[in-house]
């Protein structure tokens, strides 16, 4: 899990050269879209396209496109192209989920243990 955070940190900090980076502490930006990356220890955010990388916990309205990483928690509504990271990863429909419990209810299953995806993904209907 460590790896996959420094991989994204990364990937976070070469979108931020092109495009805006935020910092939130504590659940701040919850009206903001984020187009480039939002790092901080709880990131809020309503619209996401890059990355959204925490310590401790991640929500967001949608990620259409990027990454959602937290060592903690993850939560989304809806997300489109990319993946979630985390040891708690919740989401109405995500296309990929990794971490050690995956509720997704969009997903293959609604709740599945180290990964889950949108049964969507592969043609099914």
């Amino acid at each position: 899990m460590k790896k996959l955070l420094v991989i994204f940190s990364i990937i976070a900090f070469a979108s931020a050269a092109k495009s805006e980076c935020t910092w939130d502490w504590w659940f701040k930006n919850a009206d903001k879209d984020i187009k480039g990356c939002a790092l901080g220890i709880a990131c809020e955010n309503k619209a996401v396209t890059g990355a959204q990388v925490s310590i401790c916990a991640n929500k967001a309205n949608e990620v259409k496109s990027g990454a959602q990483v937290a060592i903690g928690y993850s939560q989304v509504d809806t997300l489109r192209n990319g993946v979630q990271a985390s040891f708690i990863a919740k989401a109405r429909k995500a296309a990929l989920q990794f971490g050690l419990v995956c509720f997704n209810e969009g997903g293959f299953l609604p709740v599945f243990v180290f990964f889950n995806f949108d049964k969507t993904m592969f043609g099914s209907k």
